[in-house]
């Protein structure tokens, strides 16, 4: 009963979209009139950033306990009880452990991107556009990453489900 529910959380969760993290990268050049908007409007940017900064905080603490949740409740026991019963996968444990793997990333990912934007909501727009402008860049791509990090997790989440299903005819 336990793994049906937790293999229903991972089919569940693994239509997740990943629009919480979704980022435009265009590059550009900062020009004069972009510079004088962003100074202009720095007030209404940084309230913006702080928003973003805490839909992004309950977004990774949602997505965390997801993860957690399919490793600690279903990779794992799954793995250790076909290692118990001598019907040891392979696709699965290296599923487990790539799984493992990409947590790690994202949450790294996730910790290196949170400092960034925390630096670049620092910075007084007002003050320093261009500074404001090339940290906003960096941060931008930083977020592209956790953004595919979540890709690659909800990708793994669809594999395990799948090598599943495959268990399950082998063993009928």
């Amino acid at each position: 009963m336990k793994s049906k529910l937790c293999l229903a959380l991972v089919v569940l969760f693994a239509f997740i979209p990943t629009v919480a993290f979704a980022t435009d990268t265009k590059t550009a050049e900062l020009s004069g009139e972009t510079s004088a908007r962003i100074a202009d409007n720095c007030s209404s940017i940084r309230q913006n950033l702080k928003n973003l900064q805490r839909a992004d905080s309950r977004a990774r603490t949602y997505f965390g306990a997801i993860y957690e949740t399919v490793s600690s409740k279903f990779l794992k026991p799954l793995n250790l009880r076909l290692v118990n019963n001598d019907l040891s996968n392979p696709n699965l444990s290296k599923l487990q452990s790539s799984f493992a793997t990409e947590r790690t990333n994202f949450s790294d990912d996730f910790v290196d991107y949170s400092k960034s934007l925390e630096d670049l909501i620092a910075i007084d727009c007002r003050l320093e556009p261009k500074q404001f402008y090339e940290k906003l860049l960096e941060t931008r791509e930083k977020r592209t990453s956790v953004a595919e990090d979540l890709k690659l997790l909800n990708s793994l989440m669809l594999d395990s489900v799948g090598h599943v299903e495959k268990l399950k005819e082998s063993l009928k």
